[in-house]
Formats: C-alpha cells, structure tokens, sequence
C-alpha cells in the first residue's frame, strides 16, 4: 500500500501525464506524415488534453502547437499554420532558446512562401537563419537555404538567387534527390535571365531525371517550365503539347482537383489564343508550392 501512494504521488502524475501528452503527439505527428489527417488531429487533441493534466512544460507547449502548424500546413490551412507558429515562436522566447525561435521563423517563412508572399518569407527565414545552431540541426539549414532559393526566383529575384545559389551549390547538393532538385532550380533561373538554350537543358534533363526516379509529380511540374520557355521562344504549339502532357500526368497520379481544374484552363486558353509565359510560370510556382508540402508529409 505504501508503494502504490508513492507510485500514485502528484509528481508521478504529473510526469505520467507529460509522457503521455509526448506520446500522442508523436504518434499524431506520424499520422500526418502517413497522410491521416483526420487520426493526425484526434490524436493532437487528446495530447492537448493530456498535456492539461501534466507539470505544463512550456517547451511540450510549443512542440504542440508546433505540430498543429505541420498539420494546418498539410491541410492547405496557411493562415492557421501561422497563427499557431506564432503560438510556438512566443514560448520560445519565452523559454529562451533561441535556436528554436529561430527554428520558428523558418517555418513561419514556408508558410507564408505557400500564401505567395515571397519576399517576406524570404526575409522571415533569413532571420531564422541568424539565430539556429547549424551544428544543432544542420538539415534544417540546408532546407531553409532551398527555401530562400525559391522565394528568391518567384519574386522575381533571379540574380540574387544566382548568387545564393553559387554559393551553397556544393552543400545543397547532398544526394541524387537533391541534384535533381538543383538541376531544376537552375534551369528556372536561367530561364528568367533569358539563357534559355542552357535553361533547356537542365530542366529536360531534371525531367528525366525525375522521370527515372518514379517522381513523377515533379516531372509533370518541369514540363510546365519547359512550356514557358517555348512560349517566349515563339513556339505556342510545343508549349500546347507540353501542358497537355503534364495534366496527364497529373491525372494519373490523382493529383488535387484544384491543380486539375488549374491546369486544364491553361489548357484551354492557351489552346485558344497565345497567353504570357509568366501566366505559365505562375501555375508552376503554385503546383510546385503543393508538390513541396505533399514531399513534407
């Protein structure tokens, strides 16, 4: 009976609790990256409520809203990812660590790069950048550094993101995922300072790649690039072909309808009479946007 008071103490409790909490937020986490959005959620709430009952660790506070602003993400939530990032950001400051403030800001500079707003995703997660540890988390760093690569180029920023790019092009390069993720990008901005015939090039040969990889989402999204290169060369027929051919792909890799129906009015107008290439570009940037969240889940 002694033991069992001991066992049933109010710090016990309170550290039972906290596990639990720790527990059902993994597990929800993991749900989310399966693609279960509706388990993902259930088991947050029930790790909130846990967590309620617990010793109210500020940073097990922040690691939940946290992963609520993964979730909200995935859903396409944007708006609430932010608002609950926000929530995370203030306990980090809070807590004072600032690594994970910094940690924070990157992820409030994705989510407002998948509203379009890039040039202040960008500046958010230059400001993350300042303040990580690398050594703590040096991926983290290397995706916040493609991140900014990104919000560089749909901003219209193409000799900074040249530049950006120069310099970190050894680092990013960490696998063959990432080459093929780096051959793309640079193509695009080659595109946009008009050295087309190299830009060509790389993104036909990143569409390959991808092509051979089984990734097939992104191969789809390259054709979209590769249309706007023909479109400015003159050349609206190959432009035509290709769009036709990356729904396709979209189609059989059922792919959201919202992208369908996007890409079957570029479909349309194009067919119907000569349309920018920057119209073009920008379905690209927003299938792409989707694209990177669906490869985060």
């Amino acid at each position: 009976e002694f033991r069992r008071v001991l066992f049933r103490s109010p710090e016990a409790d309170l550290r039972t609790a906290d596990l639990l909490s720790r527990a059902w937020a993994s597990y929800g986490n993991a749900c989310r990256i399966a693609g279960d959005l509706t388990e993902a959620q259930q088991a947050l709430d029930r790790a909130a409520e846990v967590f309620d009952q617990g010793s109210g660790d500020l940073e097990d506070r922040a690691r939940l809203y946290e992963l609520q602003a993964s979730l909200e993400a995935a859903r396409g939530n944007y708006d609430l990812a932010l608002a609950a990032v926000d929530a995370a950001y203030t306990l980090h400051l809070q807590r004072g660590d600032r690594h994970k403030v910094g940690r924070a800001l990157i992820a409030k500079g994705l989510y407002t790069g998948y509203l379009g707003r890039s040039r202040e995703a960008f500046r958010l997660t230059q400001n993350g950048l300042d303040m990580v540890d690398e050594a703590r988390e040096p991926e983290l760093v290397l995706a916040a550094v493609h991140n900014q690569l990104w919000f560089l180029v749909e901003s219209g920023r193409l000799r900074e993101a040249r530049s950006l790019f120069g310099a970190h092009r050894d680092r990013l390069a960490t696998g063959e995922a990432q080459r093929l993720d780096l051959l793309w990008l640079e193509g695009r901005i080659r595109a946009g300072l008009r050295a087309v015939e190299r830009a060509l090039l790389d993104l036909e040969a990143a569409e390959q790649g991808f092509t051979a990889a089984g990734r097939r989402s992104q191969a789809a999204n390259v054709k979209l690039e590769q249309a706007a290169i023909h479109l400015r060369l003159g050349d609206a027929a190959r432009a035509l072909s290709l769009v036709r051919a990356a729904e396709e792909d979209f189609i059989q890799i059922a792919a959201p309808q919202s992208t369908l129906m996007g890409l079957a009015f570029l479909r349309r107008t194009l067919a119907q009479r000569a349309i920018p290439a920057p119209f073009v570009l920008r379905m690209a940037d927003l299938v792409r946007r989707g694209l990177r969240e669906s490869a985060r889940r």
